[in-house]
């Protein structure tokens, strides 16, 4: 039976800390955090863990305080559990597509289960090349665009020990151009819903 994982404080150094990677993918230890990951990162879980948010679109290994090189990825949302992917060992670069000459960036706020009553307005890339292992240690390269991609640069720098707004506070992180705070959860929700949900167009 898979156990219920919670969240490390935003204060707690295993953040900025660069996760080692995974060497031995036949190890019981990782299948067994993989499965607690896995069950954790589902809404109803994440409500008894009396996260910030309802669902997720990824999360990484250290913000539960475990120091694997692993996120999982729900770009849809982590109650479509038929779409989680695990994801191990990831890394990124970006990707020109065609008639680009340089990376081109694009800023969205962003929401994070480790930075509570919070939402930064962040400049990541709008393609990548993604390099990830799966659980049979196959290795995977992956071309990201727009949200997915997204998801992916920000879950990987929680395995690079950044938070999307760990440069505004003189940590190593993304551009983040704005950073605000909430009064309250209701206050976050109603920023996501009416500011920042309709610019998506219902993403």
């Amino acid at each position: 039976m898979p156990k219920l994982l919670l969240f490390v404080e935003k204060s707690n150094p295993i953040l900025r800390e660069t996760m080692p990677a995974v060497s031995d993918f036949n190890e019981a230890a990782l299948h067994e955090i993989i499965q607690d990951m896995c069950f954790s990162i589902q809404p109803q879980q994440l409500k008894e863990a009396n996260s910030a948010h309802a669902s997720a679109a990824g999360m990484a290994a250290n913000q539960w305080g475990i120091k694997r090189r692993i996120f999982i990825f729900t770009p849809d949302g982590s109650d479509k559990v038929d779409k989680l992917e695990v994801m191990i060992n990831p890394s990124y670069s970006p990707y020109l597509r065609p008639n680009e000459s340089t990376p081109k960036m694009a800023a969205a706020f962003e929401g994070c289960f480790s930075v509570p009553l919070t939402t930064g307005l962040v400049n990541r890339y709008e393609a990548i090349l993604a390099t990830y292992y799966n659980l049979e240690g196959e290795k995977i390269e992956r071309v990201m665009e727009g949200w997915e991609a997204r998801v992916f640069q920000h879950e990987t720098d929680h395995l690079n020990g950044k938070l999307y707004d760990g440069a505004l506070d003189h940590f190593a992180g993304p551009e983040c151009l704005e950073r605000i705070i909430f009064r309250d959860k209701d206050e976050m929700d109603n920023f996501w819903m009416n500011k920042v949900r309709p610019s998506r167009g219902g993403e």
